[in-house]
Formats: structure tokens, sequence, C-alpha cells
């Protein structure tokens, strides 16, 4: 794939919705997938996530496991 310049906003509003369209297909047949993992796996943030459940109305995410924060003891 070769990755050009976006030089107007219409492009640039196209390509976003291009992008939103598939991660909505993808969110919608993989309900199982957690946040972290379609981060990670798909390269984009948090924000575009939510953003495109709430803009297609998918149902709510799992947000992934906690990390829990172990202190050592001296």
């Amino acid at each position: 794939m070769q990755i050009m310049p976006i030089k107007s906003k219409r492009e640039f509003e196209k390509a976003r919705r291009s992008l939103d369209t598939q991660l909505a297909e993808v969110l919608a047949r993989r309900p199982d997938l957690s946040y972290p993992r379609i981060e990670k796996e798909f390269g984009i943030s948090g924000s575009v996530i939510r953003r495109v459940i709430k803009q297609y109305g998918i149902g709510a995410r799992r947000p992934g496991p906690k990390l829990k924060v172990v202190e050592e003891q001296v």
C-alpha cells in the first residue's frame, strides 16, 4: 500500500469515513475484542474506537484487564 499525502479537507474526510466504516464493521463482527487489543492490532487510539462506537451506535466494549500496581516491600 502506498501512502499518499492528503491535499484537501474533502480528501481527509473521505479517508476518515472509510476508516470509520471499516472499523465499525470489525467492531460489529467481533464484540469479544477489548479496547486495548483493538488499539494494538489496528494501531489506532482509544478515542478513535470510542468515536466510531458512538457514531455507529455499536454496543459498549469491554475495557480490558486492569493492570495491578504491585508495591515492593523492602
